[in-house]
């Protein structure tokens, strides 16, 4: 299994749609930087992943250390930067974004990046959720934007390895 470090967007969709549990499935080891968390706990009170964030014994919380690189200054919140960032710097790690500007920053710089749908789909894969399909829109349901011609090329990716 891999590491994985996490933007704040797809872990409260993740929670939101109950699939959170998915990653300490797929990953070794779930990142999380200190501005993600603060971006999540300034977020609102009823939202699960603002309740679960300091419960979560998997989730490791890390900090940024150097500061931000010239990284930082792409135009990214702080929680892109510094997902990016760490992942730059201790090599080995994916990163798990669903901004575009923020995955086409870890793709120039050679990150390997995942995306929600990226995670429901893995899953689906080994059969960890009952219907990609029910999950999809539950994600949707959940607040994420999915564009159609990006679902159905995920859908036929798991039609493929099932194979």
């Amino acid at each position: 299994m891999d590491r994985i470090i996490c933007d704040a967007s797809p872990l409260i969709i993740l929670a939101k749609s109950d699939f959170l549990e998915l990653l300490p499935w797929q990953f070794s080891e779930v990142i999380v930087p200190q501005a993600v968390v603060d971006e999540i706990l300034e977020g609102p009170l009823d939202d699960p992943m603002h309740r679960f964030i300091p419960k979560i014994e998997w989730l490791k919380h890390v900090q940024i250390d150097p500061p931000l690189s010239p990284l930082g200054s792409w135009q990214l919140g702080r929680g892109e930067s510094e997902v990016i960032e760490y992942a730059r710097l201790q090599r080995n790690c994916a990163v798990l974004m669903d901004d575009r500007a923020a995955r086409r920053a870890a793709i120039a710089i050679g990150i390997e990046i995942y995306g929600t749908l990226s995670i429901i789909a893995r899953a689906a894969v080994q059969g960890k959720v009952k219907s990609f399909h029910e999950a999809v829109e539950t994600l949707k349901a959940a607040g994420l934007y999915l564009k159609r011609d990006v679902i159905e090329t995920v859908q036929k990716g798991i039609l493929e390895k099932r194979k």
